[in-house]
């Protein structure tokens, strides 16, 4: 119950008040995790469920269990030293996008035990539309366009579709990514997620 607490208060504050469509009906029997990084977050999904729609990740994601995708402005999030003037540019004027895709096999609230791990519950309809999302996050072309190594963990870095810029940020992403995995189990009394 906490993990869902948690999970509907951040999808609450990454959503931020925006008017949302009335919640699908749904018997939540899948799990998204959100991970906060705090100036950054992520979603992170099934390592092969991701493949299955994006295979030429499979050689560089080796046979872990997950994979953390975040988005971000190009310079700025590959960047392993920043400064106040990177910033103000990555917000300020639209900028190309990146995705860092980040394997990994322990359990999310483990692996990322210095972060803020939410739960989201959905059912295989919001898990399949947000792996669609993520997926479709790719740059388009004939194959994942890999660029350098992951900040952190043994991933990479590849071009994104969209402009980052102060009003579509990695939260704007994550909000759209959990709009699409939103439902609630339409009981009466019970809490939707």
């Amino acid at each position: 119950m906490r993990n869902s607490w948690y999970g509907g208060l951040l999808l609450a504050v990454l959503l931020g008040g925006c008017a949302q469509p009335p919640l699908r009906t749904c018997e939540p029997t899948r799990t998204l995790y959100v991970v906060s990084h705090g100036w950054h977050s992520g979603i992170v999904v099934e390592r092969a469920e991701l493949v299955a729609l994006r295979p030429g990740l499979s050689p560089d994601l080796g046979q872990t269990l997950y994979v953390e995708v975040g988005w971000g402005e190009e310079r700025f999030y590959q960047a392993r030293e920043t400064n106040a003037a990177m910033a103000l540019r990555a917000v300020l004027w639209p900028n190309a996008s990146v995705l860092q895709v980040v394997p990994f096999s322990a359990p999310p609230r483990r692996y990322f035990a210095a972060s803020a791990v939410a739960e989201v519950p959905t059912d295989e309809e919001g898990y399949a539309a947000v792996l669609a999302y993520v997926a479709g996050s790719f740059k388009r072309g004939p194959g994942p366009q890999r660029l350098g190594a992951s900040v952190y963990g043994e991933g990479w870095f590849y071009r994104a579709e969209g402009s980052f810029h102060l009003f579509n940020t990695c939260n704007s992403w994550v909000a759209r990514a959990l709009e699409a995995a939103r439902c609630g189990s339409g009981r009466e009394g019970e809490p939707r997620n």
